[in-house]
């Protein structure tokens, strides 16, 4: 019957369209690279905004040291202006004059500093304050002192001059102060931002990598499960499951892979099917055509015997030697047919599995065996033998054949041949050893074939079928025949027969 065509692979349910591998695999990578990104930014910005903090505190830093000049230089003044009135030493007013000059130089320079308008007003007015100074007490009381020092006595006493420089302290103290809350506030800023720079590159690159893994092993895991489902239908079709379908995927590759596996399956399917008619029809076809040859090849045989009977000796040599050759030939022909009957009925055989004891099984083969067994003089031993689930009448003819070729083939000396049983794992394997002639590596299987020899019927007889349905039988019940052999020295044949032990099948 034909074979409906394989449904298509689709993607798994929920899964979506199938994508092709290569997004499959980058498209997840995506956000964890977004994240990267995005923590490099970052990184980025915090190092910008950390390096503008910085240089925030260094020019606090500047205008502080500059304040604290301002400061100084305002005491300078006062120390050497204050020495010459009291003294009336020329070498005080020098620190004077030096004072002054560094303190218009600091004050420039913080003047370009400033950070603001609101600075640089009060700048000004500090230097307006020790301008007033200078004019209103300062230079007045050095030139009194020049003539009098009662009369620069009675200037400083006034107090003009201190109360102008306490304005002047008062605000120089103001702007260290905020200039020390902007140092603060931009040391701040910098440690906060180095931070946050820390923890957000630490905690983006932890995830990120987490991501990835989480990701890779999602991506691994998911390709990975399909490949194995793959395999799965994949081994079930190749152990004959033609109906099995390959499982849908998200990835496309994956899916067009499957479809074409389902495609092949059901190419395979219908090639069998055919194959399975045509060897029915073949067997068939050989199992009638034997059958019918034996009622014309009898009577040919029956002919040529009443012609040996009634004539032998009526006519010349050559012609009962005619006669002797139709029998034989007759007779091996016979033979043959009788053997590719057998051959045909072992594939078209059924298979009804049973315990079956081997131990008896094989005595009786050795029973029908006897005068082949006597005629070889052989030595035939038998190991403790299992009792295995096998079809009995099949696993009969295999072994019949199998101790038969043991026997047959022996070469100049008597024949030893043993049978043993061992356990393989799941199954049985039983043994045929023999001490014949052996046979070279070349020949192992073509020995397997019907009617194939490697011997001539005057050396040894025998239609050359025998291995040819061990083989059959070894199909027909799932097991395996194979053997090692060196030539000179014997062969060992094996059939490893399927399937674990039945209940008490220990070798007894």
């Amino acid at each position: 019957m034909p074979v409906p065509p394989p449904a298509a692979a689709v993607p798994a349910p929920g899964a979506g369209a199938a994508v092709p591998l290569r997004d499959f695999l980058l498209r997840p990578l995506l956000t964890p690279f977004v994240l990267l990104l995005g923590v490099g930014g970052a990184v980025v910005y915090g190092v910008d905004r950390n390096d503008r903090a910085l240089q925030r505190v260094l020019d606090a830093q500047a205008r502080t040291q500059l304040l604290s000049e301002l400061t100084g230089q305002v005491s300078a003044m006062e120390n050497g202006q204050r020495g010459f009135v009291i003294t009336g030493q020329a070498g005080f007013l020098a620190p004077y004059q030096e004072a002054q000059a560094s303190f218009q130089a600091a004050a420039y320079a913080l003047h370009d500093l400033s950070v603001d308008d609101a600075q640089r007003r009060t700048l000004a007015r500090v230097q307006a304050l020790v301008g007033r100074w200078q004019q209103e007490a300062a230079q007045p009381e050095i030139e009194a002192r020049l003539t009098s020092l009662d009369r620069a006595a009675a200037l400083v006493g006034r107090g003009r001059g201190r109360a102008l420089l306490n304005q002047v302290r008062a605000q120089l103290s103001v702007m260290t102060t905020q200039e020390n809350s902007r140092l603060s506030e931009a040391t701040r800023q910098s440690q906060a931002t180095l931070s946050a720079v820390r923890w957000f590159s630490v905690g983006g690159l932890l995830l990120g990598m987490a991501l990835l893994v989480v990701t890779a092993s999602r991506v691994a895991r998911t390709v990975g499960r399909h490949v194995q489902e793959l395999g799965a239908a994949a081994q079930d079709m190749a152990r004959g499951a033609y109906t099995r379908r390959m499982p849908g995927s998200p990835v496309q590759e994956l899916g067009v892979l499957g479809a074409q596996f389902d495609r092949m399956a059901g190419a395979v399917q219908e090639r069998e099917h055919q194959l399975r008619r045509s060897n029915r029809e073949l067997e068939q076809f050989t199992y009638v055509a034997s059958h019918d040859l034996q009622e014309p090849l009898r009577t040919i045989g029956s002919y040529t015997e009443l012609l040996a009977r009634r004539y032998a000796g009526q006519l010349d040599e050559r012609a009962d030697q005619y006669i002797a050759f139709t029998t034989a030939a007759t007779q091996r022909l016979k033979t043959l047919i009788q053997d590719l009957l057998t051959y045909s009925r072992v594939r078209r055989a059924e298979r009804e599995a049973v315990p079956v004891n081997l131990g008896p099984l094989v005595q009786g083969l050795l029973a029908e065996l006897a005068p082949q067994i006597q005629a070889a003089q052989a030595e035939v031993r038998v190991d403790p033998l299992p009792t295995v689930t096998t079809t009995p009448d099949l696993l009969r003819q295999a072994l019949h054949h199998l101790i038969s070729n043991a026997l047959k083939f022996r070469g100049e000396r008597p024949a030893r041949v043993q049978v043993t049983a061992v356990r393989a794992g799941a199954r049985w394997v039983l043994a045929v050893q023999d001490s014949g002639i052996g046979i070279a590596p070349e020949y192992h299987e073509r020995i397997f074939g019907v009617f194939q020899r490697l011997h001539s019927t005057d050396a040894y007889p025998g239609s050359g079928i025998g291995l040819a349905v061990a083989r059959a039988v070894a199909e027909g019940l799932g097991a395996e025949l194979w053997l090692e052999s060196t030539p000179g020295q014997g062969s060992t044949f094996f059939l490893g027969l399927p399937g674990g032990p039945a209940e008490g099948d220990a070798p007894a």
